[in-house]
């Protein structure tokens, strides 16, 4: 009886104590003056990395390609090095259509993955959600939460440079990825690591031209 009314207890506390669950120590503040500025800016033509993705010990390298067609009209195209394509996204305003994809990609809990690994970086129609904003405590950081139905995606800003240096998506409970932004040129990230916790799934981007 005693046990299950410490755990009944423990578990109240842990649900209810923070209600951002292991971002408890970042305060809410008002707004900030400073849009949040899109990782690859409003208007690109496009960016081409060099990828490798590792997905269950596998490894698949080759060539990404970010493209804007118009304003939030994007495709997102991964093919070898050799040219053969992998996959074909496309992202126009909320709607999301599959061009194409070879058979180890379709796989429909792969494409939603890589779906929404690239729409945080796309930040397309982020606007549209409810969000919140936190500081650290020591006032060098603003995050951004936008919030879902389920879970939430936080965007770590460093205030002295304006620039996006984390993302992650996380439920109350779990932080189910996280996405490093390193080494910016000409206000791009030149590498850009995306790290799952609840799959074995890995994809590292390089930028070679833009």
């Amino acid at each position: 009886m005693k046990r299950n009314l410490f755990l009944s207890s423990f578990l109240f506390v842990l649900l209810t104590g923070c209600s951002l669950g292991h971002y408890g120590r970042l305060k809410e503040v008002s707004p900030p003056t400073e849009a949040l500025k899109p990782i690859f800016g409003d208007n690109f033509t496009s960016f081409l990395f060099k990828t490798n993705i590792s997905i269950y010990n596998k490894e698949i390298s080759g060539l990404l390609l970010t493209k804007q067609m118009s304003s939030g009209d994007y495709r997102i195209i991964f093919t070898t090095e050799l040219g053969m394509k992998m996959f074909d996204f496309e992202f126009k305003d909320t709607s999301f259509t599959l061009q194409y994809c070879v058979p180890q990609f379709d796989r429909p809990a792969l494409l939603k993955t890589l779906k929404n690994d690239i729409e945080m970086l796309l930040m397309n129609n982020i606007s549209l959600l409810p969000r919140s904003y936190y500081s650290n405590k020591d006032e060098t950081e603003m995050i951004h939460r936008v919030r879902m139905e389920k879970l939430s995606t936080y965007y770590f800003v460093e205030k002295s440079t304006q620039q996006i240096y984390k993302i992650e998506r996380s439920s109350k409970v779990f932080k189910k990825v996280i996405i490093s932004l390193n080494d910016y040129k000409e206000g791009v990230p030149a590498n850009i690591i995306i790290k799952h916790s609840d799959i074995k799934l890995k994809i590292e981007l390089n930028l070679l031209k833009r």
